[in-house]
């Protein structure tokens, strides 16, 4: 079978036609006679073959029960004839058995005769039966219309009446008969059991039926013409699988008989040729044009063969060679003639060669075996060699005479069949549906995901999947996309036999014919239960206060994000709430963190009980609260009143007495209070706002709420100052890079991190940490990061020149803005092509809030510059977005984990905990992993501890200038 996907399948699923309910059960008399693979008696003693594999397809469609009777061709014959059997497969039809017997419409096969010689008798045509005895079945139409076939051809032919085609086969394997006729199906069988030989003559085209007597069979035909009919529309059907399987079959019991006995009678007919002619050459002048006629004949037939056939002398160089010899050469019979071996191939694969013909030649034994030629073609084809001995007449062996075929596709075919077994028995679950979509296979890893054995899964439809946890069945909409596009995948929810659900990742492919109609769906499928027990974990532990469950700094910038989005659609206000515990500190001092944790779990709950569903109740850190109030009124008046409501009754509840360390404690807060009202204002400017207003709250006395105002906007100022400043920054080149190493687990520096400092004229250098969030937004970051990443790329072409820095990558930072341009990709290769860099060493770090929108372009971008060897590392893991549906698909090489995870790694359960999920998630999906902001020997050891060997921070080296990093670093690498 050609197509892969078929060889990966095995077998193709019987579809079995259920019959009518209430149908009666009938018993069948059948008989059966030995002319297998349509009909015979295997050696169990159970009827087998084509025709009886059909039946009982159709038996258990029509609920009938099958009783085989035994018999001789021709007592079968007589016994339908007189109704003492229902039905005799495998019989042609004619005028005179129409007669007699009753037959269905269509035919179940169809077939001709076929004529098989002893390998000695010589059979070319039909008039070299001349004479001849030919075995033939007794009483069968072949043996009626042969003999009326040879008369008109004027053949005088002895025919030799048998019983059975086993009976004629043995006649002509005892030379008790010089050939037999049988019928194709069963010929080919028997031809290779007793060593016969198919001659070119075949005759009497037939189709094959099911009888029955006279009159009594109309309900029983009638039914199999119905099944008969619909089974043979359909490439899928159990007709078309029975074929398939018997196809096998015989193909595999005749081709190696025939590979050998084609070879051997060639290399037979080419020895006595050969002989022959060596003999002609001694007689008289007179026979020598009947000499140069054969000679020019068999010249004729061995060129017309596709094996290649040469002659070798004692000495094992080449006597003759045929036409395909020479046009595997590639050059003529005359640049081979007179050549040995060693003089047309590499030396390995002439000793192989010589090795065998040393054996004919030294031995004078036949031999069948496998050769590879690899030189002289760039494929390394396959041959399967047959190699006579050429014999004197005292015995001497004077060289040797060799058959070779190519084998290539077959070996081929049988490669790619192991491979297709091993794929699909890989540890990723897989199964296949027809385009019924009833499974037809499924592999060991999908039984096991499932909980089902694999043979209970046959014939079912695949488990119900959804697209989410609970959700309804979502097939028919994966079909209907499968079937329009080709193929799906995503993430679902299934269940095992027990009802468990589990995520799983689904992939659905159609496979189509060569007319476009599908023929089968393959899916596989992965159980992502780890994945996503890891992915929630580090989501509770990223976007959620470990303390009071409440939302942290993450989240809660997550949803003012979308807030603001709303409110450029629906103009409703949104207002921040910051919080802070008056006099915390004392409380903490004087009565332990135990009970001031204690208090921050109940003023948690009394905010939960303040606001609104839809409303978001977040805990920075420390005693501070924020407050996310959505949707408060289109106006400033309804917006401050709604919160200035819900403020001054927060501080109400908070006023009230707390019940914590057996004793009772009064609390205040400040709040303040900022509205964002207008478009312009951003998550940082509103989040900038609502702190400066609750600090004006305590410095007006504490327990009160203030709302931002004008006066508080020093720092917009500031803002649009350094704005102005950073572009003349940008116009007088005043900014610069400064490298920080990364290291492996050895110590050894592998890479550095190109970092952006300002060298203000008049503050010195300025850290990112100031200006880059302006340059973001006001745009200018565009502009910024195409400066950083030319820079980075002409320093790292410098490089290259210097063999101890040569091996260094280069990490450059690039923020969602720039990658958001359209032209980014071409910008980015440009600047690579300008600069000569080595596009393998440069890595591009980008954040999550590439995760948030349109991620199939930030894809699509990663891709094409991954194929020119770029590399990609996710920056800050864990910070934000993390979405592990997205994160799976980037073309990724590296993980980081923040600085903020491992400040406190050894003292914070929760940054170790993250620590650890993060390193676990990145080796379940193949990725590097490197942690940055490493200050201490413990902090690299724990990590280390956890898998994670690459690091990046103060104690291997602060970011340096050029200058400093080339004089500082190669001294610093171990062994250095």
């Amino acid at each position: 079978m050609r197509g892969l996907l078929r060889l990966l399948l095995g077998f193709t699923m019987l579809a079995c036609a259920a019959g009518s309910a209430g149908a009666e059960e009938r018993t069948i008399r059948v008989g059966v006679y030995q002319n297998a693979p349509k009909i015979f008696i295997d050696a169990d003693g159970r009827a087998d073959g084509i025709m009886v594999d059909l039946l009982r397809k159709i038996a258990a469609a029509e609920h009938w029960q099958l009783a085989f009777v035994q018999c001789e061709w021709s007592a079968c014959m007589e016994a339908v004839e007189q109704g003492n059997i229902d039905l005799l497969p495998d019989v042609a039809w004619s005028v005179e058995r129409n007669r007699v017997l009753d037959f269905h419409n269509i035919p179940a096969l169809h077939s001709w005769s076929q004529v098989y010689r002893h390998p000695r008798v010589p059979i070319a045509s039909i008039m070299d039966l001349d004479g001849r005895k030919v075995a033939v079945m007794g009483d069968s139409i072949q043996q009626a219309y042969l003999d009326n076939f040879l008369l008109q051809f004027g053949v005088q032919a002895q025919l030799v009446s048998v019983s059975s085609i086993d009976a004629g086969f043995d006649l002509v394997n005892t030379r008790k008969a010089d050939v037999v006729v049988a019928s194709k199906y069963a010929g080919d069988i028997y031809a290779n059991r007793h060593a016969l030989v198919e001659t070119p003559i075949a005759f009497l085209p037939v189709r094959l039926f099911y009888s029955a007597p006279k009159g009594r069979g109309g309900s029983t035909l009638a039914a199999i013409d119905r099944h008969l009919e619909a089974w043979q529309r359909s490439a899928d059907s159990p007709y078309f699988a029975v074929l398939q399987q018997w196809q096998r079959k015989t193909l595999l019991a005749r081709t190696p008989s025939w590979v050998r006995w084609t070879a051997g009678a060639i290399a037979a007919a080419l020895a006595i040729a050969l002989l022959l002619a060596f003999w002609l050459r001694r007689q008289v002048a007179l026979k020598t044009r009947a000499l140069v006629d054969s000679q020019q004949r068999l010249s004729t037939i061995l060129d017309s063969v596709d094996s290649l056939i040469y002659i070798k002398d004692a000495n094992y160089r080449y006597q003759y060679v045929n036409r395909a010899a020479c046009e595997f050469y590639g050059t003529g019979c005359d640049q081979i003639l007179g050549k040995s071996d060693d003089e047309l191939f590499d030396p390995s694969t002439a000793a192989g060669i010589r090795s065998t013909d040393r054996t004919v030649i030294e031995q004078g034994t036949r031999i069948v075996a496998e050769e590879i030629s690899s030189s002289t073609r760039a494929d390394h084809p396959t041959f399967l060699s047959t190699k006579i001995p050429l014999c004197r007449e005292d015995g001497s062996v004077y060289g040797l005479c060799g058959i070779a075929t190519d084998i290539s596709e077959r070996k081929k075919d049988e490669e790619s069949t192991r491979i297709a077994a091993t794929v699909f028995q890989s540890q990723q679950g897989m199964f296949v549906t027809g385009p019924d979509r009833l499974m037809l296979d499924v592999n060991d890893a999908y039984a096991a995901m499932s909980g089902t054995p694999a043979r209970a899964l046959v014939g079912q439809p695949p488990p119900k999947v959804s697209l989410e946890a609970g959700g309804d069945d979502a097939w028919d909409k994966l079909w209907e996309l499968v079937g329009t596009r080709g193929i799906w995948q995503g993430d679902v929810w299934t269940h095992d036999s027990k009802g468990t659900p589990y995520p799983a990742w689904l992939t659905i492919t159609a496979v189509r014919d060569a007319e476009g109609r599908i023929t089968n769906f393959v899916g596989t499928q992965a159980d992502m239960t780890r994945q996503k027990m890891a992915q929630d974990e580090i989501m509770q532990l990223a976007n959620f206060d470990a303390l009071t469950g409440l939302p942290n700094r993450r989240l809660l910038l997550e949803r003012l994000e979308h807030c603001l989005s709303v409110y450029n659609r629906s103009k409703q206000a949104v207002a921040l709430l910051f919080l802070d515990l008056d006099n915390f500190k004392d409380l903490n001092d004087t009565r332990g963190h135990e009970v001031g944790d204690q208090l921050l779990k109940q003023v948690a709950q009394r905010l939960r009980d303040c606001i609104r569903e839809g409303d978001t109740v977040a805990r920075l850190g420390g005693d501070e609260f924020v407050i996310l109030l959505e949707g408060i009124g289109e106006t400033e008046q309804l917006a401050a009143a709604h919160a200035a409501t819900v403020g001054w009754h927060i501080i109400e509840v908070i006023g009230k007495p707390f019940s914590i360390g057996g004793g009772s404690h009064h609390a205040t807060c400040s709040i303040g209070a900022a509205l964002r009202l207008d478009a312009d204002t951003d998550s940082d400017e509103l989040m900038k706002r609502g702190d400066l207003a609750m600090y004006e709250a305590k410095r007006d006395g504490r327990n009160t709420l203030r709302f931002f105002h004008d006066n508080m906007a020093f720092d917009v100022t500031y803002r649009i100052a350094l704005e102005i400043e950073l572009r003349e920054a940008l116009t007088r080149s005043e900014f610069m890079l400064h490298y920080q190493p990364q290291v492996d687990g050895s110590g050894k520096v592998t890479g550095v991190e190109a970092l952006l400092r300002w060298n203000h004229s008049s503050r010195g250098v300025v850290g990112p940490a100031v200006f880059v969030p302006i340059a973001e937004a006001s745009g200018l970051i565009v502009q910024l990061g195409g400066w950083v990443l030319r820079s980075a790329c002409e320093q790292l072409a410098a490089w290259a020149s210097v063999p101890a820095l040569a091996h260094l990558t280069m990490a450059v930072n690039v923020s969602a803005r720039q990658f958001r341009q359209q032209d980014f990709v071409a910008v980015t290769l440009a600047t690579i092509n300008a600069s000569g860099a080595r596009p393998d060493l440069l890595k591009l770090e980008l954040t999550e809030s590439l995760l948030i929108d349109n991620v199939e372009a930030t894809i699509d971008k990663m891709q094409q510059l991954k194929q020119h060897g770029i590399g990609f590392a996710l920056d800050d893991f864990g910070t934000g977005y993390s979405s592990l549906s997205y994160l799976k698909l980037l073309p990724l090489n590296q993980l980081k984990i923040d600085r903020s995870f491992v400040r406190d790694v050894l003292i914070d359960p929760n940054d170790a905990s993250i620590a650890r999920s993060i390193v676990a998630l990145g080796q379940a999906l193949g990725l590097e992993i490197i942690a940055e902001g490493v200050e201490t020997e413990a902090q690299r050891a724990f990590l280390a501890e956890i898998g994670c060997d690459s690091c990046q921070g103060y104690l291997f080296g602060r970011p340096m200038e050029v200058a400093q990093f080339e004089t500082t670093i190669p001294q610093a690498q171990p062994g250095g």
